[in-house]
């Protein structure tokens, strides 16, 4: 699924600069020396690795586009012209459910969470992106117009694709980027779009990279994932907001796992048995949506790699509801 993602980004990121380089030298200026705070040009500039880059200012070179007008969905491309005039390095961020100006978390899915994802591509098809860690880095919209997209961002990279290696880390963003095509400014996300979900585990603060989030007639689930950890919340439906009990009782799940882990292998695998406890409180309950905190003490499974209690405190989610019925 990640990996759809990053590919749709690059896809579409090089078609708008292979359509540039068939067309004519108008329609973006030079670049005009913004710092990312109004939409008077085309500008992307960054340092890579402690080294500066900066991108082309030819027709096409730096774009955006809209592509999910409902949810604020958008591609923001920047590529750097060789002497050869062939592409080089390219950067390509990928965002969903902006809404306007604010500062947005990269190394989430864009899908389910607010915020999305960042990629390094080289001139050879070395890719890095960021990973699903949650908190990869920043992008802070500093405007938004149906004419340009404009602001900073910062994250680090890990080899994806291509022969890529170790990591990228890109510091001291700067972007003022035209769109390549019609856009619609949403002026709210619908209510069931977007969400969020953090808590500290073991004293180590952890953000979810993808949550899903639902009810049924029976109960309410809440999942968050990370390349790190995986948590699972399932209660029976609560009636309205409140403080429920958290456990793995018949009816209930209150489990935690590295993702990658296969028990017994993995240190952080696997947590969550029948005499866990734990609490959730929610201060908004409706059918699309569900706010409030948690927090719960898991013990090891036996037979895992897991050892001692993690303990979850500070845990907070605002998160959009699928439902059935």
């Amino acid at each position: 699924m990640r990996t759809n993602r990053i590919v749709l980004a690059m896809s579409v990121g090089g078609a708008l600069f292979i359509g540039a380089c068939g067309g004519g030298d108008g329609g973006m200026g030079p670049d005009d020396g913004n710092d990312g705070d109004n939409t008077g040009g085309s500008r992307m500039t960054a340092t890579i690795d402690g080294q500066a880059w900066t991108a082309s200012t030819g027709t096409g070179l730096i774009s955006a586009v809209q592509f999910a007008p409902l949810t604020g969905g958008y591609i923001i491309f920047g590529t750097e012209a060789q002497a050869t005039g062939q592409p080089g390095t390219a950067l390509t961020f990928t965002i969903n459910d902006i809404v306007g100006p604010g500062t947005y978390t990269l190394g989430v899915d864009g899908v389910s969470v607010i915020g999305g994802f960042a990629a390094v591509t080289t001139a050879s098809g070395a890719t890095w992106t960021t990973p699903l860690s949650g908190a990869a880095g920043t992008i802070t919209i500093t405007a938004l117009t149906t004419a340009h997209i404009t602001g900073t961002f910062e994250f680090t990279a890990t080899a994806a694709s291509g022969g890529a290696s170790g990591a990228r880390a890109v510091t001291k963003g700067v972007f003022d980027a035209p769109f390549a095509n019609t856009v619609t400014l949403p002026a709210a996300l619908p209510d069931s779009v977007g969400s969020r979900m953090t808590a500290t585990l073991g004293g180590t603060g952890w953000n979810a990279a993808i949550v899903a989030a639902g009810t049924t007639a029976t109960h309410f689930s809440l999942t968050g994932i990370n390349a790190m950890q995986t948590l699972v919340l399932t209660i029976p439906k609560p009636a309205t907001a409140g403080t429920y009990a958290l456990s793995n009782q018949p009816g209930s799940i209150l489990l935690a796992w590295d993702p990658s882990a296969v028990a017994p292998a993995g240190a952080r695998c696997c947590w969550g048995v029948q005499s866990d406890v734990g609490s959730i409180t929610f201060t908004t309950l409706t059918v699309t949506r569900a706010k409030g905190t948690f927090s719960a003490t898991l013990s090891p499974q036996p037979g895992t790699a897991a050892s001692g209690q993690l303990v979850i405190t500070n845990g907070v989610f605002d998160v959009g509801l699928f439902h059935n019925p």
